[in-house]
């Protein structure tokens, strides 16, 4: 992260490491996000008053993901969290507290060598609503290929070994 971003998000938050392997080009276009911007990601674990949970499938991924992105340098997680849900789901969401704090490293394959590090807030959030069609979603146009609530986590989600057992916890 930049000397300029905030670290360590929510600090009562329960944390976790994570190692991200990556080839070198795929690297250097992250690095400025991290050295330059402010080296954060928010995503919202959005659940509807039936408890279905929001998932959108992207551009860059082949599983459903959580709804959420890049923390602009004037905006806290949490608001940015709740405007990537907009942008990628339609809905309005409140957005409650931490679920968890991802601590990553990013690695860089060829050279074994931690490249830069980040952080990635999942908050928990509530809304209602139906989601619109993927044409109307994101900055993009190519960029949300699908959203939609779900029962259960989808089997096919992007990180679900890392994140799964953090979407079947209750809202705070």
């Amino acid at each position: 992260m930049s000397d300029n971003a905030p670290r360590g998000v929510a600090p009562g938050a329960l944390r976790e490491s994570q190692s991200i392997r990556l080839p070198e080009e795929r690297i250097e276009a992250l690095r400025e996000w991290a050295e330059a911007g402010t080296g954060l990601t928010a995503a919202a674990r959005v659940r509807d008053p039936d408890g279905r949970t929001a998932f959108v499938k992207t551009s860059w991924s082949d599983g459903w993901v959580l709804p959420g992105g890049a923390v602009e340098p004037s905006e806290s997680p949490a608001t940015a969290a709740a405007r990537e849900v907009r942008e990628e789901t339609g809905l309005t969401a409140r957005v409650a507290d931490p679920v968890v704090v991802f601590e990553q490293s990013y690695v860089d394959a060829e050279r074994d060598a931690v490249a830069f590090e980040a952080e990635y807030v999942v908050y928990a959030a509530r809304a209602a609503g139906r989601i619109p069609d993927a044409a109307g979603l994101g900055v993009d146009p190519d960029e949300i290929r699908a959203a939609r609530w779900f029962e259960a986590v989808p089997e096919n989600l992007h990180d679900g070994d890392l994140l799964r057992a953090y979407l079947s916890g209750e809202d705070h």
